[in-house]
């Protein structure tokens, strides 16, 4: 097949109105914003009516989630996306997760195991809990040796 008859099937396969985006996971935030364009409805509407800023929504459609705080929430933002779409919530998730992956690959390796915000601030949290339990007990101790 020669670049010609190949840029035209896509051309084919668009004007049906499938997708012409390949179903093995990729691209989450196309495909979402494909089906929003296909409904006609604007980032304003989608964001209105998933309470979310409209910077998320476009974050999303550009899979750049560097700005949403938790993997929790991006899955449960594109969860919702999704649902608000009609398209399955399942395959969307299963698409970002492929996304996530293959660009896990991309990364150096140093970079794949950065701790989040989160990770950091649970972690100084169980270290503070751990420091007052051992300063109770040696307040304890001394305590008791004092009496």
């Amino acid at each position: 097949m020669t670049a010609k008859e190949s840029s035209v099937n896509e051309e084919q396969e668009t004007e049906d109105g499938s997708d012409s985006l390949s179903s093995d996971g990729s691209l989450t935030g196309i495909k979402l914003r494909n089906q929003r364009e296909k409904l006609n409805m604007k980032i304003d509407e989608v964001a209105s009516n998933l309470n979310l800023d409209v910077s998320y929504i476009q974050a999303i459609e550009t899979n750049d989630f560097s700005n949403i705080s938790s993997t929790s929430y991006v899955y449960g933002y594109i969860r919702s996306y999704a649902k608000l779409l009609k398209l399955p919530e399942q395959e969307i998730l299963d698409s970002y997760q492929y996304d996530k992956s293959e660009t896990s690959k991309l990364l150096p390796d140093y970079m794949g195991n950065r701790k989040t915000y989160s990770d950091a601030s649970s972690s100084n949290a169980t270290w503070a809990l751990l420091f007052a339990i051992v300063t109770g007990v040696l307040f304890l101790g001394w305590w008791f040796i004092q009496q």
